[in-house]
């Protein structure tokens, strides 16, 4: 790998430690941006039957002249995965640029500062977040959405969001912003120290408070209505009859 001017690399493990340093979980996160090439590829290449069952034994010594004529068939039938913009150079130059950066918003709140709590993830899980939160699917509404300010910092707020995974866990996604623009932020959980993109509780504290707080149309949520259909087993008696027949005959034994 090296001799072609590769480097083969992964993302960094946790090994008991609560958080990933900024550090580390910037440079996964630069991983995970190029390895979704090489996955993609791989995708190509499985949708022959062939590549996308156990290969035996005995067809080893075909396997590289298979894989290059597979190879060949779908550089010359299909389209390239992606295409290169003008934007790519300054897309690419910002993200060595934030690989490196410190996380500031972790560094203050290293230095104990005090919150005093006022009353009122990434995109696709800032809604379930945001609801799981007010404990309803009408956000247009006036709900309960709780947000800690910090005393000493202007501008700098944190929002207590219930992990998806565990009722016991609560992680504190952490904002500094003006008027104009959000300076930076910073997570307790696993991810939420990278500076590079940012993980799905602050993704959800930003979308919620920036823009589904201000919309004033009711978005239909179906699934949202499934929960009625349900009754609550601890308001049922548990010598509640559910016979359809209010007269039927109790089994009892002789």
């Amino acid at each position: 790998m090296k001799a072609l001017g590769l480097e083969a690399t992964m993302p960094s493990f946790l090994d008991g430690r609560r958080q990933f340093s900024a550090e580390e979980i910037n440079e996964s996160r630069c991983i995970t941006k190029i390895r979704w090439v090489v996955e993609a590829a791989n995708h190509r290449l499985k949708q022959f039957k062939y590549f996308a069952n156990t290969i035996q034994n005995s067809s080893l010594v075909y396997l590289e002249s298979d894989m290059s004529i597979a190879c060949a068939l779908i550089n010359h039938y299909q389209p390239p995965m992606t295409r290169s913009k003008l934007e790519d150079e300054q897309i690419g130059a910002q993200i060595m640029q934030l690989r490196q950066q410190k996380n500031k918003i972790q560094l203050l709140i290293i230095f104990n500062i005090s919150f005093s709590a006022t009353c009122v993830f990434q995109l696709k899980r800032a809604r379930s977040y945001a609801e799981e939160r007010c404990s309803t699917t009408n956000l247009t509404g006036d709900v309960a959405y709780s947000v800690h300010r910090c005393k000493i910092i202007p501008n700098l707020i944190r929002i207590p969001t219930q992990s998806a995974h565990s009722n016991r866990v609560t992680y504190h996604p952490t904002i500094h912003f003006t008027d104009q623009a959000i300076l930076g932020w910073w997570c307790d959980c696993f991810t939420g120290a990278r500076f590079l993109g940012c993980c799905s509780h602050i993704a959800s504290a930003i979308w919620f408070l920036s823009y589904q707080r201000w919309q004033t149309q009711q978005r239909h949520i179906p699934s949202g209505e499934y929960k009625n259909l349900a009754t609550d087993s601890i308001q049922v008696s548990d010598f509640y009859d559910s016979s359809d027949d209010d007269d039927s005959q109790r089994y009892t034994l002789t």
